[in-house]
């Protein structure tokens, strides 16, 4: 357990954490690549390190560390004898079935009990239609996945929920795949992968929401991970909300597939200053957030694509803003490593705040006071993060119940947080 009491003051400057979608497919895509890429600044976490774990089983020689390494792609990939463990990582599981799906061998993915209660099926049968052999528990829903990898033949792939994750296992398939392989979203997801791929030479295609891939062989690649928004978006929120307070966040990925969580705040009058530095192949800057006095807003449609794993934050601005925040269409939080829609709903609850939840979302008017209580982060590191915010918030305190989780995306979390606020 760790009690967060409440902050009197919030100042600093700071640079988040790599960015860890970036992370792990800077990994993997080197992984795959006719010759050495050079990495810097990769994310040294729980989640990344499986991804590591993983392709040193395979075959792929690492030098250096994850500040600054060079990644040498086997001849030939190896079939491991052991079951290759994805420990927490959604990422991992699926990025990696897709690999796998396309290479000669056979091969066990297996994760913690939380990633085993995930749904693999969104991207296990679109791999089945490409060709792909691959068996699970629950009619292949679910970890573990035997996968023999085969020839695959390109297709068509009309999703039904955007996801990254999905659309990423399925061009990576399409690498090695005989013909086209098209993913089409119904929403436009984060585009790492398609950057990436681009950058290292793939015969790849973006034409809006459809994505189109031919058999590719990937240059090296040379490339500096950049902060991650996802984790800024915690002291983000904080500077916004906290009644004395200035941030900067540095170096920080400002990528407009992952920051809707900025036209959000936009939107309910936060006082945010965005500066981009660079602009390929990701578009990099500074963030500046300072004391504001919000209003209610509504978030549904497009935007919680782009802002999915800000999302429970929504909930902690709705506590402080004037008037009614409504979170709608975002049934997919209750897919992650939590329920996030139930555990936001109590947890908040707990602290004393009124809030209604939907089977796609929640509703909170404010301003509210939040009092403080004791939360359960059912081991997801977003809602113990979120949670150490509210915190910082409180009138007397909030203790977090298995706050080690934070590892998975952000070891230094509550080193950082320490910094700014005292």
């Amino acid at each position: 357990m760790k009690r967060i009491e409440r902050a009197r003051k919030v100042r600093g400057r700071l640079m988040p954490p790599p960015d860890k979608s970036l992370s792990h497919r800077a990994l993997i895509f080197s992984a795959v690549a006719e010759e050495a890429s050079n990495v810097e600044n990769l994310l040294d976490s729980g989640d990344t390190r499986s991804t590591y774990r993983i392709l040193e089983k395979l075959g792929v020689k690492f030098e250096g560390n994850f500040g600054r390494m060079r990644i040498l792609p086997p001849r030939r990939f190896e079939e491991p004898f052991e079951v290759l463990d994805c420990g927490n990582s959604g990422t991992t599981a699926r990025l990696m079935t897709g690999l796998l799906s396309s290479l000669p061998g056979f091969y066990v993915l297996s994760g913690d009990a939380s990633l085993s209660r995930r749904p693999m099926k969104r991207v296990v049968e679109p791999l089945r239609k490409m060709g792909a052999v691959i068996m699970g528990r629950n009619k292949g829903d679910n970890l573990p996945l035997a996968i023999y990898g085969s020839s695959l033949h390109g297709c068509v792939h009309e999703l039904g929920v955007a996801s990254a994750q999905v659309k990423s296992a399925l061009l990576l398939a399409g690498l090695r795949a005989e013909g086209t392989t098209v993913v089409i979203e119904p929403r436009k997801s984060r585009d790492h992968t398609e950057r990436l791929l681009s950058m290292m030479g793939a015969r790849i295609n973006v034409d809006g929401l459809k994505v189109e891939v031919k058999p590719s062989s990937l240059k090296g690649l040379n490339f500096r991970v950049p902060g991650d928004f996802s984790s800024a978006a915690f002291f983000i929120a904080l500077g916004v909300l906290h009644p004395d307070a200035e941030l900067t966040v540095e170096d920080v990925n400002l990528n407009p597939t992952r920051t809707g969580f900025l036209s959000i705040l936009e939107d309910m009058g936060a006082d945010v200053s965005v500066e981009v530095m660079e602009t390929e192949p990701e578009p990099v800057g500074r963030i500046t957030v300072r004391t504001s006095s919000l209003n209610g807003t509504v978030v549904s449609g497009d935007i919680v694509v782009s802002a999915i794993d800000e999302l429970p934050l929504v909930a902690l601005l709705g506590t402080f803003a004037h008037g009614e925040t409504v979170v709608m269409d975002a049934q997919e939080l209750r897919r992650k490593e939590s329920d996030r829609i139930k555990a936001v709903v109590n947890n908040l609850r707990a602290l004393g705040v009124k809030i209604e939840e939907f089977p796609d979302g929640f509703s909170v008017v404010g301003p509210q006071e939040i009092e403080g209580g004791n939360v359960d982060s059912h081991g997801d590191h977003r809602i113990a993060m979120m949670f150490a915010i509210a915190g910082l918030l409180s009138k007397n305190g909030v203790v977090i119940e298995n706050p080690d989780c934070v590892y998975i995306s952000f070891p230094q979390f509550f080193d950082m947080l320490e910094k700014v606020v005292s």
